[in-house]
């Protein structure tokens, strides 16, 4: 199963063609429980190290937020969609496809990359953290 909910700034659930939200949460059939994301992208490519800032900084809903691990951006994409990019823009207003970064960290030698997902196609891949790519934080302690 994969559902996606708009929120309203009181953590209610929005109907689909509601407009303005700002949170987005993923049911997940993979998931023990919900991820609460952020509907909007960060305005600009960011490096790993601001891209994490960013995230933690965020005060959307009053909430707080982070970078989403790797094994969370890969649910992000629909898989059972038939057009590109995989994520809905209805849920994902300003989704073109791009790059993700994810808190999840390369151990593999080159040291210093961090795992991306890109919402096009749902692929993920290993990145240079001084690159720069964009953020959608999910909900902390989600």
């Amino acid at each position: 199963m994969y559902k996606l909910t708009k929120l309203a700034a009181d953590g209610t659930d929005l109907p689909n063609d509601a407009t303005g939200h700002l949170a987005v949460r993923l049911d997940h059939s993979l998931l023990a429980q919900p991820i609460i994301w952020t509907a909007h992208r960060s305005p600009e490519r960011l490096t790993w190290a601001e891209a994490k800032k960013w995230a933690e900084k965020l005060d959307i809903n009053g909430w707080s937020w982070r970078l989403p691990t790797v094994e969370e951006a890969f649910l992000l994409p629909d898989r059972s969609r038939t057009e590109y990019p995989l994520v809905d823009p209805a849920f994902f207003p300003d989704c073109d496809g791009e790059w993700i970064w994810t808190s999840t960290e390369d151990l593999v030698p080159p040291s210093g990359c961090a795992w991306g997902v890109y919402l096009y196609s749902g692929d993920s891949g290993r990145d240079d953290q001084d690159g720069d790519d964009r953020v959608r934080a999910v909900r902390a302690g989600q």
